[in-house]
Parts: C-alpha cells; structure tokens; sequence
C-alpha cells in the first residue's frame, strides 16, 4: 500500500494491513525485555530506588540500545550483537550512585562531634548552620526525620536528627530516597543500641556502638573512624 494511500485510509478510518516486518523470537525477546528495561528505570526513579544521576544515565544507555538495535534492523539484521547483550546497566548504577565521602555523629546539645569517619567538614557552613539552628526548631526537624542540603561544589549533606544525637553524611551527589531511608532506620538503631549511655552527660563516646560503621560503605576505607572525646 502507498503512502498516500495509507493516508486516506486513515481519514476514512480503514482498517489497515498488518506490518510486513516479522521478527525472530529472539529479536522479539530482546525488544521486549529492553522496554522493560526503560519502564523499570522510570519507576525506580519513582519509587526512590535510584537517585537522577542513575536515571539518566541508565535511560539514556537503554534508549542508545534500543536506537542502535533499530538501525540493525532497518539494515536487515535479525540478531542481537554481543555488544547490545545486558551487563552495563550494573556498571551505570555503580558509578552514578551517590558515594559516602564522610560522616559524623553529634551530641544535640552541645553540638560536638561524638564521632567522624573521613574528612567531614566540621567546620562548614551548613554544618554550623544547621546546628546551631537546631534547638530552636527541634520539633520541626524532628517531625521531617532527614533533611539534605546542596554544597556549592555539588556534594550533598543529609542530617537525620533523633532524641539525643544527629547523624551527618556527606555524598558526593544526591542519594536515592532508598539512601535516605537506610539512614533513618540506622539512626533509630544507634539511639535505641544505645539508649542508657545517650542519657548521661556528657555523652560517652568510647562507650557507644556505632552501627553507622558497618552500614555506610565510606568511598575511601582506608580512614579510619575516630571519636572526638
């Protein structure tokens, strides 16, 4: 059928013939298991699984594929090369993935350092900030269980504060909200692990469990934890 006459079929709402372009079955699997693919990253962006970073660049990897693969098919090709065969999309999540650079634990009230792992900018801005901000809207922070601040070198700081201590990590891009998650639940541990010595004053830091140590994977593990009393 011409072109043309595909149009006025279309105007005369015509039903048309059935594609000519048949497909092997396992071209047939691949196209599918590739949009698959592309619904899946869309929904783990929204369902916080994966941070923006990942997102695009698993996105963009899996619509490459798909554009690449058609142009194979526009040549007559039929079969799925070894370089459109899955494996990157791991490589992507990896390397898009926000990295722990540091962390840091503080006692609420005095707004010192109970512990730090890296080089946790102590002394920043937005540390300060929130900390001194802290008392004053307690109740607020405490109502939101994590908030994020941007850096202006593109690093993410995210504090989870709790009853007697808040958590501080530093990322070198924005978390996934699944990131985020991990850091609420953790927190409430630390607090819960070690409810008897969080109520003495001052705090004993030698004597706390600090579970952070064996969830957070720090991007440079040869630095050392150390605590700050």
């Amino acid at each position: 059928m011409r072109l043309w006459d595909k149009f006025v079929a279309w105007l005369n709402d015509e039903k048309l013939p059935p594609s000519t372009i048949t497909l092997n079955p396992e071209t047939e699997r691949y196209l599918q298991e590739l949009e698959a693919k592309l619904d899946r990253t869309v929904q783990d962006l929204a369902d916080g699984l994966i941070n923006r970073a990942q997102f695009e660049n698993l996105y963009r990897h899996y619509q490459n594929q798909r554009r690449a693969f058609h142009g194979l098919l526009a040549e007559g090709g039929d079969t799925v090369p070894a370089s459109l065969m899955p494996g990157q999309s791991v490589i992507i999540r990896q390397k898009y993935a926000a990295k722990v650079l540091a962390y840091a634990i503080y006692d609420n009230e005095p707004s010192v350092p109970l512990h730090t792992v890296g080089d946790f900018p102590v002394d920043s801005d937005l540390v300060v900030g929130f900390l001194s901000g802290f008392r004053s809207a307690a109740a607020e922070i405490l109502g939101t269980g994590a908030a994020k601040a941007e850096a202006e070198d593109g690093k993410v700081l995210c504090y989870v504060p709790g009853q007697y201590c808040t958590l501080i990590v530093l990322y070198s891009s924005d978390p996934a909200e699944i990131d985020m998650r991990c850091l609420r639940q953790t927190h409430f541990h630390f607090e819960k692990l070690n409810a008897d010595a969080l109520k003495q004053h001052p705090i004993p830091a030698e004597a706390l469990l600090f579970n952070y140590d064996m969830v957070l994977r720090h991007s440079r593990p040869d630095d050392k934890p150390t605590s700050s009393r």
